[in-house]
């Protein structure tokens, strides 16, 4: 497989025989065998998503997350994603707001029932592009996460190869969220469904948007010759495709995550002033009896 730039300025780099990534000044150099050497300016990339075993400089990954650009590595071998962010010493004022705000009632858990509140509205919103009958359904009767996650089960029993589908499109998905949360200077870290995971916050916010990605597995599983048992991991034409609809989906994916950053400071603003007051003080008083 080789490099390919695709519209939204998100740079994949996927695993080929011979290919090489370097640093050029402010730009990355790929080179592969049987072509022309290819320069991107690193100030026109957003994302950089790596997919396999790619030969690179480690000046290649210190240039894109020093301007920013997150970088996501996926192992064929291993589900999980790893992510490259630059080490930040210390986040701005807000986020010493929201470490205090997520991690004590009443507010985490109003912020708990407000992510879960969200993703049903997902779940519904997906449905309804699916089916407008069990749409209309859950409407009726209520939608509780146990009948989605009952859905769900039925998916990964009928296809083993459901699951690796929907870890790399949430890795995709958590590489997404996160520059947009850094923007609205948040700490992605300190989230509340997660409290105590690395990108915790991201992880919430894609949590609320996974329907989107078993949305997107869904249609391309559509052709039953995609299914099957493992080991299994999308390569040449199938990563391809699965890149292009993800692409494809940025500009509403962005607007959702974007309403959801907006309506989740909303609620960082709406805490009652004496509460916020109470909680610093406590927090203060912690402080001089531990210095004691």
């Amino acid at each position: 497989m080789s490099e390919r730039l695709w519209p939204g300025r998100t740079l994949y780099l996927l695993e080929k025989r011979g290919i090489s990534v370097r640093r050029d000044g402010p730009s990355v150099l790929v080179t592969e065998p049987g072509k022309a050497p290819r320069r991107v300016p690193a100030r026109l990339i957003g994302r950089v998503v790596i997919v396999g075993n790619v030969p690179m400089e480690s000046a290649v990954v210190t240039l894109f997350v020093q301007q920013g650009t997150p970088v996501i590595f996926f192992d064929r071998r291993d589900l999980r994603p790893a992510i490259t962010l630059l080490c930040e010493e210390r986040g701005p004022q807000r986020r010493s707001r929201q470490h205090l705000l997520f991690r004590r009632p009443p507010t985490s858990e109003r912020i708990r029932l407000w992510l879960r509140s969200k993703r049903r509205l997902s779940v519904v919103r997906v449905l309804k592009r699916l089916s407008r009958r069990l749409a209309k359904r859950f409407e009726r009767e209520g939608l509780r996460e146990e009948d989605y996650d009952a859905l769900l089960r039925t998916l990964r029993r009928s296809n083993p190869r459901w699951q690796v589908l929907v870890g790399v499109l949430r890795g995709m998905m958590l590489e997404f969220v996160i520059p947009l949360l850094q923007r609205a200077r948040l700490d992605p870290h300190c989230g509340v469904l997660h409290p105590a995971e690395d990108f915790g916050l991201g992880l919430d916010f894609c949590f609320v948007l996974e329907p989107e990605i078993h949305l997107q597995a869904l249609r391309f599983f559509k052709d039953p010759t995609r299914r099957g048992h493992l080991p299994w991991f999308p390569q040449g034409k199938e990563m391809q495709e699965i890149v292009l609809r993800f692409e494809n989906s940025k500009e509403n994916l962005e607007a959702q995550v974007q309403a959801l950053i907006d309506e989740l400071l909303d609620l960082m603003r709406d805490v009652d002033g004496s509460d916020l007051s109470r909680m610093l003080r406590h927090r203060r008083q912690q402080k001089v009896a531990k210095d004691l």
